[in-house]
């Protein structure tokens, strides 16, 4: 029979995207087994199966956005059907019969979800050893995180076939395993100093997810220059979170700012929410809300670029009268209705024509080589419920005064609606800050790299 795996209902929320796939076509999952992960602006949502079973389609990938109901994959039914081992032996007898006489058994890579290169980091036992059933026997690491490759029976250790720091894949032999019914139960061995990444993997449970963290989260930490080698994950399995990136940066500026006043007391404390002798709602009504993610995101982000980019600012004033006045007496002549021209289509055209006379001002600094651009892609700051957006409006050199005007009001809608497309966030050549509805003379923004 053939059972699907639908997208339930786990909150209000419609067309979120899927930034995990954790089944493949092929894979036995149980119950409960989480299949796909959802990220909404608030969260991410892990969605686990409501069936087990054989995978036989997987109808969702990574960017797809799905709603309550949707169809996630499909399987075959959830009759026990022998799993196939990852011992094999020359004459292709099951591990059942490994008491019928001595009898050579050969431990191969299983296929489990690895992500890039698979390579031998440590070799557990060596040739003689007796191994029990689920004993770690080498460690392998992919791309994402180390992994203990265990024997699934009791035997003796006969030929090791692999070496530290060999490349292997898939099905490549590890070692063959003396099976008897003389070998008896060796003593439990603990095996300390393991880093704390390494994940011991069940010989019953080789099919599910054994990933340190998923690729945004990989990349997220590239972006904030750090190794998710380095962080501790709480997530399961020990899955590193993103908030256990934000948390691991935070714990490290924090103890930088106190090497750089040269404190190294170690009672000293750090200073949180926890650390107030009384609560803010001891004090009256509070509004507790959650920061919504485009600004925890954004947050680390700057912080990085504040403390690492120089700033300079240099102020000035700027008579434009006659360009407010021109620009609020534009009519249209065939309908004598008043054209709406916002203020920033003007301050980009004067942006650009001071970019193509300064062509300094229009380049990014890649490592050791300087880019200059000759594109003119203004970013535009949006303040919106969810935080600050930078769209840009591309190739302003080319466009006139009203098809500007009329694409930062779109821009500035999609961003609001957080219906606009990534990529429109990258590629700029400057940015302009506009606090004219809020009011004030002056103020230093902070340099969004590149």
């Amino acid at each position: 029979m053939s059972n699907d795996i639908l997208v339930p209902n786990i909150g209000d929320f419609k067309n979120v995207e899927i930034i995990e796939v954790l089944i493949k076509e092929g894979q036995e999952i149980e119950k409960g087994d989480t299949v796909i992960t959802l990220e909404s602006d608030k969260s991410s949502v892990e969605v686990p199966s409501n069936i087990s079973g054989t995978v036989k389609v997987v109808h969702i990938k990574i960017g797809d956005k799905v709603s309550e109901g949707s169809l996630v994959a499909s399987l075959e039914g959830s009759e026990e059907s022998p799993k196939v081992n990852v011992l094999e032996s020359g004459n292709k007898k099951n591990v059942e019969n490994k008491n019928e006489g001595d009898e050579l058994k050969t431990l191969i890579i299983p296929n489990i979800n690895f992500v890039g290169k698979l390579i031998v980091t440590n070799i557990l036992v060596k040739e003689g050893d007796t191994v029990s059933k689920d004993q770690p026997v080498i460690t392998i690491e992919d791309d994402n995180s180390s992994i203990d490759i265990p024997s699934p029976i009791m035997g003796m250790i006969n030929l090791i076939s692999v070496r530290i720091g060999e490349t292997v894949s898939v099905d490549d032999r590890i070692c063959k395993i003396q099976t008897s019914t003389n070998i008896t139960q060796p003593p439990t061995k603990k095996i300390g100093g393991r880093p704390a990444s390494v994940q011991s993997i069940p010989s019953s449970n080789w099919s599910k997810d054994v990933s340190g963290a998923s690729p945004k989260i990989m990349k997220f930490a590239r972006e904030l220059g750090i190794s998710v080698n380095n962080v501790s994950g709480s997530g399961r399995q020990g899955r590193v979170l993103e908030k256990d990136i934000k948390n691991y940066v935070n714990q490290n500026l924090h103890k930088s700012k106190i090497d750089q006043m040269g404190n190294s007391n170690s009672k000293t404390k750090k200073i949180d929410s926890d650390a107030l002798p009384y609560q803010h709602n001891e004090f009256g009504n509070v509004d507790v809300q959650t920061i919504p993610r485009i600004k925890k995101m954004s947050g680390p982000h700057l912080v990085k670029a504040w403390n690492t980019i120089p700033h300079v600012t240099q102020h000035d004033e700027l008579d434009i009268t006659e360009m407010e006045s021109f620009r609020k007496g534009l009519i249209d002549l065939n309908t004598r209705e008043k054209i709406s021209l916002t203020p920033l289509a003007f301050m980009m055209k004067a942006l650009v024509n001071g970019m193509q006379k300064f062509t300094n001002f229009n380049s990014s600094l890649d490592q050791d080589k300087v880019v200059y651009k000759k594109y003119f892609h203004i970013g535009i700051a949006v303040d919106t419920p969810h935080g600050l957006m930078v769209p840009k409006i591309r190739d302003v050199n080319t466009k006139s005064l009203s098809d500007l005007s009329r694409e930062v009001r779109s821009v500035s809608k999609l961003c609001k609606e957080l219906k606009i497309d990534k990529k429109e966030f990258f590629g700029g050549s400057m940015t302009i800050s506009s606090l004219g509805g809020i009011g004030g003379s002056f103020f230093s923004p902070i340099i969004n790299a590149p």
